[in-house]
């Protein structure tokens, strides 16, 4: 016997914020009525949290969340310029943010899903993240009101 553990590849290794880990629903459901402002960033600290072996390219999305944001808005106002979208159809055109937002957000919550129904089976204690929601909930507004650019309130919405 050479004394080391067995461990499985997939387990969880939770570390010092393992005490505020939430079920990975908590930030998909902050996203849907706060907005990505509090979600993301939350998904981010819940993987480090949860100790998932996944936490780097969970990461990655969201910063890459983010970028595709500003590359969608970038696009779309350079689409306007030259013609191509019309100011009329600005509002549809926008619907692929909408979407970029969702797919990302979905995408985190899958990933993280994973980890989290192995944290829970190996004993992690999960704490609730309604008050963070519900938080998240009543400061949109005013996360919103921060700026009058259409760009922060895509990015933060």
């Amino acid at each position: 016997m050479s004394g080391a553990a067995y461990r499985i590849i997939d387990e969880p290794q939770p570390g010092a914020l393992a005490q505020i880990a939430v079920n990975p629903f908590w930030p998909l459901l902050a996203f849907m009525l706060g907005g990505l402002w509090c979600a993301w960033p939350w998904f981010v600290i819940n993987a480090f949290a949860l100790g998932s072996p996944t936490r780097v390219r969970e990461t990655g999305f969201a910063v890459a969340g983010f970028v595709g944001i500003f590359a969608i808005a970038f696009l779309m106002g350079w689409l306007m310029l030259k013609g191509v979208v019309g100011a009329d159809r600005v509002k549809y055109a926008m619907m692929v943010v909408t979407l970029w937002k969702l797919g990302i957000s979905y995408w985190l919550y899958e990933l993280q899903s994973r980890s989290f129904g192995l944290y829970q089976y190996f004993g992690g204690v999960v704490r609730s993240g309604l008050a963070v929601v519900v938080l998240a909930a009543f400061a949109k507004s005013g996360v919103l009101g921060l700026s009058s650019s259409g760009l922060w309130k895509l990015l933060v919405s």
